[in-house]
């Protein structure tokens, strides 16, 4: 938890500050889009009521699963959790971006699917759901067209009802709430806190995902365009929005949204290795080196974007940047020990024989542990982060 506390205090903070003479600093605006290069599909764009949209068949077997006496007299927030361990015990995680109709009506689907039957069960008992990013073990879903897709982990807080103080923060009001996570046996370190607005977001970012991978950038385009409305300064639909315009040829575009991206977002692993890539292309050398910099410095514990940039880094044989990206990625994530061989492939690269002979023998150290001995491993590194 301690990544959102400081986000607290400074919200705090500038509330008990607003009569200061000092002016908060203006963000800009979402730079233009050039729609004129897109066939819009906004009319095949699902709502967000739509995602969460329960079918009557739905409704009424939760219904009667609350009525039941036994669970009548629980709280809400208990109801929800009951309702949806006993109607997932055979979810199959397929790995695909259904509706909360959907997901339950096949009994699988994705994290972020999961998160979205919670959100859509927890609304129709009235429940207050929040969402926190959980990150866990890089795993690479999908390569293709220079794609990288990852898996995603997100858990889902039931806060119980608390009429008396229906307008308190629920970080802050006291209420005991339940914590609903499929993945509990994943090696999750906890990520920070995000509303509904993000997780919106995060909805359209997936399915928008799904279309890049597709090649369909037009209706990519409007996938990003639906969640931008939700949150504009969200980094996957900033970089995937400049990253649609660079294929239509607008690289104009491409550069504003990178550039206002890394001035709203504190999320930057991705867009300055996007823009890197950006201006590598267009020969712009200078300011190619000056990102690549920025991106070298950078101390972010995100751990997907380090691991796969570095893997980027050892397939065009920049071997001296694989090794200082695999080396941010395992120092959050020491535990994951095919990390341990890449980073001794890029070591052995520059002719450090030594340093590569001491990551291999910590990657067989880590492999030949059994699973759970891995797990109690990162547990007590998260432990001693705290």
């Amino acid at each position: 938890m301690r990544r959102i506390l400081p986000t607290l205090v400074l919200l705090l903070t500038s509330a008990c500050s607003s009569s200061s003479d000092h002016k908060r600093p203006v963000k800009p605006d979402f730079p233009q889009t050039n729609q004129q290069l897109f066939s819009e599909k906004i009319a095949q764009v699902p709502s967000i009521n739509s995602l969460i949209s329960l079918t009557p068949v739905q409704i009424l077997d939760i219904q009667r699963f609350v009525g039941r006496e036994e669970i009548a007299e629980l709280p809400k927030n208990k109801q929800v959790y009951e309702y949806l361990s006993k109607n997932l015990v055979n979810f199959n995680y397929e790995g695909e971006n259904y509706s909360a109709s959907l997901a339950m009506d096949k009994q699988g689907g994705n994290c972020m699917s999961l998160a979205l039957l919670t959100y859509a069960v927890a609304k129709q008992l009235g429940v207050k759901a929040v969402f926190q990013v959980m990150y866990t073990e890089p795993m690479l879903l999908e390569v293709t067209a220079n794609l990288a897709v990852t898996s995603d982990h997100v858990r889902t807080f039931l806060y119980e009802e608390d009429t008396d103080q229906p307008s308190k923060s629920f970080f802050f009001s006291g209420r005991s709430y339940l914590v609903l996570d499929y993945f509990p046996g994943r090696y999750d370190r906890p990520g920070k806190i995000i509303d509904e607005n993000q997780f919106v977001a995060m909805l359209y970012r997936n399915l928008a995902a799904d279309a890049l991978l597709n090649d369909d950038l037009d209706y990519a385009y409007s996938l990003l365009t639906s969640g931008i409305r939700y949150d504009e300064e969200y980094a996957p639909l900033i970089s995937m929005m400049a990253i649609i315009h660079r294929r239509k040829g607008d690289v104009a575009t491409a550069d504003k949204l990178y550039r206002y991206g890394l001035e709203v977002t504190d999320s930057k692993i991705s867009l300055l290795s996007n823009y890197h890539y950006l201006l590598s292309k267009q020969g712009n050398t200078l300011q190619a080196a000056g990102i690549k910099q920025q991106l070298l410095a950078l101390e972010d514990t995100s751990p997907y974007d380090w691991y796969l940039i570095g893997q980027d880094s050892l397939h065009t044989g920049d071997f001296k940047s694989a090794e200082i990206y695999l080396s941010k990625f395992l120092k959050n994530t020491p535990y994951y020990h095919q990390a341990y061989f890449d980073l001794a492939r890029a070591q052995f690269a520059q002719g450090k024989q030594a340093l590569a002979a001491s990551s291999i023998k910590q990657a067989i150290e880590i492999a030949e542990l059994s699973k759970s001995q891995r797990r109690y491993k990162a547990k007590l590194l998260w432990l001693q982060q705290m």
